[in-house]
């Protein structure tokens, strides 16, 4: 059944998988939705997981949390930026997908405020080293989004224009 919504649990069944093995997979991929606050995924991205090698796995959750936050607004933050990275992605225009990425910025500000501030609340570590790793996934998010929307980070302005977008109120106060 297309787009069916299980747990880590149903999906070992379903795909005659060891239940650990799911477990460890699922852990680079955010929930599609919350069932009675249980996270679920849609079977078909459980597959796709498991096709990869362990290493293309780690791979693809290099920006999964290590402290391993569990938040339904992290992780519903954590599903709508990969839906927009898809669509920039599948977008043929190259000036849209700029466009795209540059509607994506608050998205990511939100994504990395969040966390610091349940990371702080949940005190999980020195406020430095969490300080540290919110860094590193917002900078492997933006490295994402450089891919998708074909614009160098390091080149073109994609860096500054991406921090203008996450501000643009900023030249409003600097003006006044």
């Amino acid at each position: 059944m297309p787009g069916q919504l299980v747990s880590r649990y149903a999906a070992a069944r379903l795909l005659g998988r060891d239940r650990q093995t799911v477990e460890r997979a699922v852990r680079t991929l955010a929930p599609d939705a919350y069932q009675k606050g249980q996270p679920r995924w849609r079977l078909e991205r459980i597959a796709e997981i498991l096709a990869m090698s362990p290493q293309q796995r780690r791979e693809a959750g290099r920006a999964v949390d290590r402290y391993s936050i569990r938040s339904a607004k992290l992780d519903g933050m954590r599903a709508e930026y990969e839906r927009q990275v898809e669509e920039i992605t599948a977008e043929p225009s190259l000036d849209s997908r700029r466009e795209m990425a540059l509607a994506l910025a608050p998205l990511l500000q939100a994504y990395q405020t969040t966390y610091l501030d349940l990371g702080r609340s949940l005190h999980l570590a020195a406020d430095d080293v969490l300080s540290a790793r919110a860094e590193l996934i917002f900078q492997e998010l933006m490295t994402e989004v450089s891919e998708a929307a074909q614009w160098p980070r390091h080149g073109e302005n994609f860096f500054l224009r991406m921090l203008q977008a996450m501000a643009p109120d900023a030249d409003d106060d600097e003006a006044a």
